[in-house]
């Protein structure tokens, strides 16, 4: 091997770390919505004002959404929301990070069903989860969607006895997004 062919690949081999950087994309449009059946009244509100970041070298995840950002279809379902339950002054926002189980190919289209392990810190309280969802690569751009439960007293969410017919004790979340490749 000439030297100059040497001294190519020993080139190629130290920058390969820089040329395989992070992959980090930035959510563009995004959904986390909520729902409670209860026997009194349905309760859902949505977010799409946050904004997911996927590392897609190592699987690194992380999401945050003010609580205050969250809709209703009803200004006094909103502010009970806020001020009785998840007490936005004092928690302001939810925070799910994690990171992917799965091994993908981002380079190339498809679908896959995926787990995500991560903590979820809710009201104050940090517990470990593993959420599944689905992730379709198209044309370079992520979309991730997955639906699961959350038992509100398993953050200290706290429902007076009075209103255990209007709120219900496990909340149905679902959350879809739309990840771009950042630009340096």
């Amino acid at each position: 091997m000439r030297n100059s062919s040497k001294k190519y690949i020993i080139f190629f081999l130290l920058s390969l770390p820089f040329i395989v950087s992070a992959q980090i994309y930035i959510g563009q449009k995004c959904s986390i919505s909520f729902f409670s059946k209860t026997p009194m009244e349905d309760i859902d509100a949505i977010n799409t004002n946050s904004k997911p970041v996927f590392n897609s070298k190592n699987g690194m995840f992380v999401i945050k959404a003010a609580q205050k950002d969250f809709n209703f279809k009803s200004g006094l379902m909103q502010t009970h929301y806020n001020e009785n339950y998840v007490e936005s002054e004092k928690y302001p926002s939810v925070t799910f990070s994690g990171k992917l189980n799965e091994v993908l190919d981002y380079t190339k289209n498809g679908k896959y069903n995926v787990t995500l392990s991560g903590n979820l810190d809710l009201h104050g309280v940090s517990l470990f989860r593993t959420i599944s969802g689905k992730i379709e690569v198209r044309d370079e751009k992520i979309i991730m969607e997955s639906k699961f439960d959350i038992k509100v007293e398993d953050h200290k969410i706290l429902i007076p006895k009075l209103l255990f017919q209007k709120i219900a004790e496990i909340i149905h979340v679902s959350f879809s997004a739309e990840l771009v490749l950042k630009k340096n």
